[in-house]
């Protein structure tokens, strides 16, 4: 059986793979002659313009496609490879975003406390820093701050295993909620309004006791 770690280098490795894979197969096969007759065909810091300009207006995948002709044409230049980058990440991150509808992956603090007396229990993630999570934390809950949860992965349980996220106010959990979705985590949801909403409520509500849970949209792994 796979290990945490191995599983994690796997995955990491595949991510490296997908983003690199287009660059290496458009690269011509002699370097040294073709990409200097290439450099000479098309100006190298246009190309980039243009590329900056389609990033800036939003349109990620024509910034990536120029961005890949200026790395052919200049296979030395820092700065078309930075433009890949940004545009790649820019272009998966914009994918995922389009496909996450409103309230998708939230759990209020009732919701959740519901579910806690009906006997779902949920792996609590606290990724916020060591001091905030000793000064007050959901009981049971396991802190990996947000910086450190990929070095920290193997604490995490299997993908399929229910995971809520929390920070103070939902904003750190919202990035954690986006890694772990993309390394196959279907399971993922963030306490909505952060710990400050769940002691808001804990305080001004008696806490609920089994009964009926509210209907989530249903968990779909297509774009996760």
């Amino acid at each position: 059986m796979l290990s945490r770690a191995m599983i994690r280098n796997t995955i990491l490795i595949g991510i490296i793979f997908l983003l690199v894979l287009p660059l290496v197969a458009c690269v011509p096969q002699s370097s040294a002659t073709v990409g200097a007759a290439d450099s000479l065909s098309i100006d190298v810091q246009e190309v980039l313009l243009e590329a900056e300009a389609a990033f800036d207006s939003g349109d990620f995948d024509t910034a990536f496609e120029l961005s890949q002709k200026a790395v052919q044409a200049a296979p030395d230049d820092y700065v078309a490879w930075e433009m890949v980058q940004q545009a790649a990440v820019a272009q998966a991150g914009n994918n995922y975003l389009q496909q996450l509808s409103d309230r998708r992956y939230r759990i209020n603090p009732e919701t959740f406390l519901i579910e806690q007396a009906n006997g779902r229990n949920h792996f609590i993630l606290d990724v916020r820093e060591p001091d905030e999570f000793a000064e007050s934390h959901i009981d049971g809950a396991i802190n990996i701050p947000l910086q450190e949860l990929l070095l920290n992965i193997e604490e995490l349980p299997t993908t399929a295993t229910p995971i809520l996220i929390y920070c103070a106010t939902q904003k750190r959990a919202t990035h954690a909620l986006v890694i772990l979705r993309e390394l196959g985590y279907v399971q993922v949801f963030n306490l909505e309004g952060g710990y400050s909403a769940y002691l808001d409520y804990i305080t001004n509500n008696p806490l609920p006791g089994p009964g009926p849970i509210p209907t989530l949209p249903p968990v779909s792994t297509e774009g996760c």
